[in-house]
């Protein structure tokens, strides 16, 4: 299994961190989509955890949830230690500008992220 399209499926934060302990053991997928969920910041709490011990995953969609400024805290500090993810979609979150910003200084530790915001 390289694709896992899990989007428009109520997942909360409960349900992510069941996604996120399986994305820690994972070693064939690549392509991850959440989009359309309700995912709040707990969530991307342990996504991120998850994202800091993967190395397969590229590609991480988590379009149209509810991740607010502190979950993009967790995730950006845990896209500074991976280096294997090439592509996040976080658009139509409860991001503010300063949300936003936690972002802006990845490049310098994985050049080659796409970050759609």
């Amino acid at each position: 299994l390289t694709t896992l399209y899990i989007a428009q499926n109520h997942i909360t934060d409960k349900g992510a961190k069941y996604v996120a302990n399986t994305l820690q053991k994972n070693q064939t997928l690549t392509t991850l989509s959440l989009k359309r969920n309700q995912i709040g910041d707990e969530g991307a709490y342990d996504l991120a955890n998850a994202l800091n011990q993967n190395k397969t995953l590229t590609t991480l969609n988590l379009k149209w949830n509810q991740i607010t400024d502190q979950g993009a805290i967790y995730l950006a500090e845990a896209l500074c230690q991976n280096i294997t993810l090439i592509f996040l979609d976080i658009r139509f979150n409860n991001l503010s500008v300063d949300g936003k910003d936690q972002f802006l200084n990845i490049q310098n530790y994985n050049p080659r992220l796409r970050i759609l915001l």
